[in-house]
């Protein structure tokens, strides 16, 4: 028995004013008062909306409730109508709209509206000169990611349907700042059913890069659900109020069927998968095998050269070589009740050398051996190395058909030549040449995953490597493409699936307790996005594409940065892994990776991590620096970005770290290096001394944060923006 409509006692029932009179030209100038009444016979009960459209977008929103009949509801002097709005000069309409979403059983819906207009007279908006980078606030879905709007009958799922009208809905929305320029503005979204607003969220701005994660579950409280088939529709930034690269990207819309069944009820969570079944093993198994710091499992040089064992180099005729082997029992089973075994070393299937090895309890044991071919043995040309692991057949084997490894070796005629060796170095447009893929606006702009996207055909892997290269050689004056390190992109579904095998490394060793909690450790992927790992004889490095070109890259230097310690002080990487340890190596990785794009910067005069100081950016930046300093999140991590603040301003380097950082706000390229270089040759005996030696003045903690917040810009022109997803290069490294 109740009616909501406008109200004409106190004259237009919705209209916009000038309190100092005079035409509208400034926001200021206008102002908004609209009335409403219960027109019908009896009370209205419950509560409901009263909205305020302009330009039939919805500008604002005001929750009413319980009305007697003849009483009116009323808002006077509303200033804040356009603070979402730019509007174009010319006529524009307001219309007040009481209960839009049915909230009220009325005697009659059809008059629960009016319209009025006015004149803007102030200046439009101004339109960005061609090339300003401009943020765009994007919900279109990438491959692998989430819908930008899910309705399900519960929460946490990752697709929409299954909808009941006796249960709730439950509604979650994804809106990404498909940009690295940052929103220092606010905006707003709506969700729309069947075309009607049920839901807005305002915003008050939106880090470059960064997805704006919104869940509702009141959409039966805000309108009723008839069974059927109903529109959901997501509109961010509806009013226009953010100027945006891409305009066309800011609404999605689906439909979904509500049934009249029970509501589906949140699924139990499926067990994690135990450990597979591993190949049974009854009996040792002899292999060849490649050990941390070989070649490969035969490596031949020139005896001369004396390089380690291991190392291949290039052979002559005329000179003496030397080859060298390694065996392994690939087996949890020893060999200890059988005899000695044989290795026999042939060249052209011509037996060169045996070698006899005792049996014994050797699970998982390694052997090697060298041998010394003369000079003149073997003819110039391409020769068969092969090497027979228990010739004699001794040793019962799970597998008898892996006891023979060979290789092709080229022997040179006559002696080595003398030969001046250069140093590797790269002249500055080979830089530049190497660096101009990544300087590219699709690379630095870009802040959706690098591969897997579905939304370029770009491949970034040659600008990665390209980038790599130029990068290394900026801070080490070194060939990366010399190192003894390989490298790795991958797409995210491929990044797990390495990730996973490099983790169960020799599975097969392992004892069934430890298999199977091994096997669960590394399940719990951690979200990693990078690893550096032992394999076959190298530093392998693995990327995870499934984060934007730029942090890739940043991803990449930093496992360089773990490979680089590897090769140079292989004991950091040997000892035990104590928290400080641990810490220390993530330390030199995040140092390296901060150096190298640094070195970048300083060589190409680009802007990699400069930032805007806006509210949006300073949150950002304040948020990431007080985790770590509290140790939140992960432990390794957090403790080596701190063990840098400390050192950094402790200075035990002598590197003059303390007063450049108060000076310049950061390091140089150089000067990080050179921090690098002191915290990799560090021996693991020093580390807890010199842990509780930085860590002795609490106060440097809080000193550097101050610093590094200082790093931010008033004023930044959008062009100088860094890419946010730098940030912890730009404001936890020194």
């Amino acid at each position: 028995m109740a009616n909501l409509q406008p109200y004409f006692g106190a004259g237009q029932p919705v209209r916009v004013r000038n309190p100092q009179g005079g035409p509208f030209v400034e926001k200021s100038d206008l102002v908004l008062d609209w009335f409403i009444e219960n027109d019908g016979p009896g009370d209205l009960v419950g509560s409901y909306f009263i909205d305020i459209y302009l330009d039939e977008i919805l500008a604002e929103r005001w929750t009413g409730s319980d009305l007697s009949p003849n009483h009116f509801l009323s808002v006077e002097g509303y200033t804040e109508l356009l603070e979402l709005f730019n509007l174009a000069p010319g006529t524009h309409t307001v219309r007040l709209t009481a209960d839009p979403t049915n909230q009220i059983n009325e005697t009659s819906e059809g008059n629960n509206t009016r319209t009025a207009e006015f004149t803007w007279q102030g200046q439009a908006a101004p339109t960005p000169a061609p090339g300003t980078r401009l943020p765009n606030l994007s919900l279109v879905a990438s491959t692998g990611e989430l819908a930008p709007i899910v309705a399900a009958p519960f929460a946490g799922a990752v697709s929409s349907g299954g909808l009941s009208i006796h249960g709730d809905t439950h509604i979650s929305i994804s809106v990404l700042n498909d940009s690295p320029i940052t929103i220092d503005q606010k905006f707003s979204v709506h969700i729309l059913f069947d075309d009607v607003v049920v839901h807005r969220v305002n915003s008050t701005g939106l880090l470059g890069g960064a997805t704006l994660i919104l869940n509702w579950d009141e959409l039966q409280s805000t309108t009723p659900i008839t069974a059927g088939l109903h529109t959901l529709k997501l509109i961010v930034d509806p009013t226009g109020i953010i100027t945006e690269s891409d305009e066309t990207d800011n609404s999605f819309e689906l439909e979904l069927a509500w049934g009249g069944d029970a509501p589906l009820v949140t699924p139990e969570p499926l067990p994690a998968p135990g450990a597979p079944a591993r190949p049974p093993q009854a009996l040792a198994n002899l292999t060849g095998h490649i050990e941390y710091g070989w070649d490969a499992a035969i490596s031949v040089s020139r005896a001369a050269d004396g390089l380690a064992a291991g190392r291949d180099g290039r052979v002559w005729a005329g000179e003496a070589a030397s080859i060298s082997y390694v065996v392994r029992n690939a087996s949890q089973i020893s060999t200890a009740s059988s005899e000695a075994f044989r290795v026999d070393v042939f060249i052209d299937d011509e037996l060169f050398g045996s070698q006899l090895f005792t049996a014994g309890s050797d699970a998982g044991a390694i052997w090697t051996e060298s041998m010394v071919v003369p000079a003149d043995r073997v003819t110039p040309g391409q020769h068969l190395v092969k090497v027979v692991i228990d010739a004699a057949q001794v040793i019962p084997e799970d597998d008898e058909t892996d006891n023979t490894v060979a290789r092709w070796v080229n022997w040179l005629p006559g002696s080595p030549p003398d030969e001046t060796t250069e140093d590797f170095s790269l002249s500055d447009e080979q830089i530049d040449e190497l660096l101009a893929p990544m300087l590219e606006m699709a690379f630095t702009d870009q802040v959706r995953a690098a591969a897997g996207s579905g939304l370029s055909s770009v491949d970034w892997v040659p600008a990665l490597e390209s980038a790599g290269r130029a990068g290394y050689y900026l801070l080490t004056g070194r060939d990366l493409g010399a190192e003894r390190i390989v490298m790795h992109f991958f797409p995210h579904d491929q990044f797990v699936a390495a990730s996973l095998n490099a983790c169960m490394t020799d599975y097969l060793l392992m004892a069934e307790a430890d298999y199977a909690a091994t096997y669960a450790s590394c399940r719990d992927f951690r979200g990693e996005v990078g690893f550096e790992k032992r394999v076959d004889g190298k530093n392998h490095v693995f990327t995870d594409l499934g984060e934007s070109p730029v942090q890739a890259l940043g991803t990449y230097f930093h496992e360089l940065g773990h490979a680089l310690q590897d090769l140079t002080n292989p004991s950091l990487s040997t000892t035990p892994r104590t928290d400080n340890v641990r810490a220390l190596l993530e330390a030199q990785a995040q140092l390296f990776e901060a150096a190298a794009l640094r070195a970048i910067e300083e060589h190409s005069g680009i802007s990699l991590m400069r930032f805007p100081d806006v509210a949006p950016m300073r949150s950002s930046a304040s948020f990431i620096l007080d985790n770590t300093n509290s140790l939140s999140g992960s432990a390794d991590h957090s403790l080596g970005y701190k063990m840098l603040w400390m050192e950094t301003l402790a200075n035990t380097s002598g590197l003059g770290t303390n007063t450049e950082l108060v000076n310049d706000r950061r390091l140089s390229s150089s000067t990080a290096k050179a921090l690098y270089d002191f915290l990799v040759a560090m021996q693991p005996s020093r580390v807890e001394g010199w842990v509780i030696g930085i860590f002795s003045v609490s106060t440097r903690a809080d000193r550097f944060m101050a610093i590094s917040l200082s790093r931010l810009e008033a004023d930044l022109a959008t062009a100088d923006y860094g890419n946010p997803g730098l940030q912890e290069s730009a404001f936890l490294v020194p």
